[in-house]
């Protein structure tokens, strides 16, 4: 009796977070918030302390960060299996020649001997403990998404955060532990399956759930829809730029991204331009920007920003689409619209 009056509560809960979603998905930061300069270097290193900080400040929900052990069993930050791509030597910041792996140092090792790497010297940090970046997450008022298989990481974020932090895992005998001892919202990672079969596996799980893929082909309106229409959540997990704007229009809840960008209530943009009538765009440099266009596109038209990102667009000119994008220390990126006829072309501008 006792766990039916329980299964309702959660229910009725997951119905009246949907009533109260916007027409953006729940936006949160792949690895943290991290930026790179031209020159491909990280400014704000992934995954890091500085990462969560950026988040905050971009308006960002929360932050996925990856979970595992060192040597010695320390739960530390980091997604590669080795250190090289993201970290240096600590002695003289060169970078690390031959393959060193995280579960073959100590944590000690690991502290003393190696930096983030940052072409900010400030921001050349140890990596951190999952301690520390939970710390700061909630200091930062941001909820923490962990990739993680670590058993005791999800211990660790229950007793820092109670059930406001998300499980994140393919693993449904994790995930099932984790239900045993927490009513956190999990994300269950799936690469295919029909609706009703993704369906019947949330069952399992209870509570608030739903499914992230980063198949991009999957996430369909009627897929969506189907979990939505059931209480469901659906993350779309770092897509290929051009189709985060797809996941939007199909009905996604959450977004787990590197670069897009979507306001959440609250934030005021600091221009808004009407392309159509070829408004010059904001030419200064901004060191941590961001923008949403506002397009209604009738027929087949390509968005294209900077040159680098395109969007396929075909349209009867009724929707809105949304496309967002977060930037730094740079003028606003180039927006133009090949073919079709558009309707509107809104830039609303954030200086953050």
């Amino acid at each position: 009796m006792k766990k039916t009056i329980l299964t309702c509560l959660i229910t009725l809960f997951t119905l009246s977070l949907m009533a109260q979603k916007t027409e953006f998905p729940r936006m949160y930061a792949h690895r943290g918030c991290w930026t790179m300069n031209p020159e491909k270097e990280f400014v704000v290193p992934e995954n890091s302390i500085a990462a969560v900080a950026m988040a905050k400040r971009m308006g960002y929900e929360g932050i996925e960060c990856d979970v595992h052990y060192t040597k010695d069993k320390v739960m530390v930050i980091l997604h590669d299996a080795t250190l090289n791509r993201t970290m240096r030597n600590a002695k003289d910041y060169s970078p690390i020649e031959k393959n060193i792996k995280l579960a073959d140092l100590t944590f000690e090792e690991l502290r003393k001997n190696y930096v983030l790497a940052s072409a900010d010297p400030a921001l050349r940090t140890p990596l951190p403990t999952l301690k520390e970046l939970l710390t700061e997450c909630k200091k930062q008022g941001i909820v923490p998404m962990l990739h993680s298989d670590l058993a005791e990481s999800y211990q660790m974020a229950q007793e820092m955060f109670g059930n406001n932090w998300i499980c994140f895992t393919g693993k449904e005998d994790e995930i099932m532990n984790v239900r045993k001892d927490s009513d956190c919202m999990v994300l269950l990672a799936i690469n295919e399956g029909t609706a009703d079969e993704n369906i019947e596996r949330l069952k399992r799980i209870g509570g608030h759930c739903g499914v992230s893929t980063m198949n991009y082909g999957l996430l369909t309106k009627d897929f969506c829809q189907a979990l939505t229409q059931k209480g469901y959540e659906v993350q779309a997990s770092i897509f290929p730029v051009s189709k985060e704007m797809t996941g939007q229009s199909n009905g996604i809840t959450y977004q787990l991204t590197d670069y897009s960008f979507m306001p959440v209530k609250g934030m005021k943009p600091s221009h808004t331009v009407n392309l159509k009538k070829r408004a010059e765009l904001p030419s200064e440099t901004i060191g941590c920007g961001a923008f949403v266009l506002e397009l209604k596109v009738q027929g087949k038209a390509n968005l294209i920003i900077d040159q680098k990102h395109t969007y396929p667009i075909e349209s009867d000119g009724k929707e809105t689409l949304f496309i967002g994008h977060r930037f730094f220390n740079r003028a606003m990126p180039d927006i133009r619209l090949e073919g079709g006829k558009a309707k509107k072309m809104e830039v609303k501008i954030w200086d953050l």
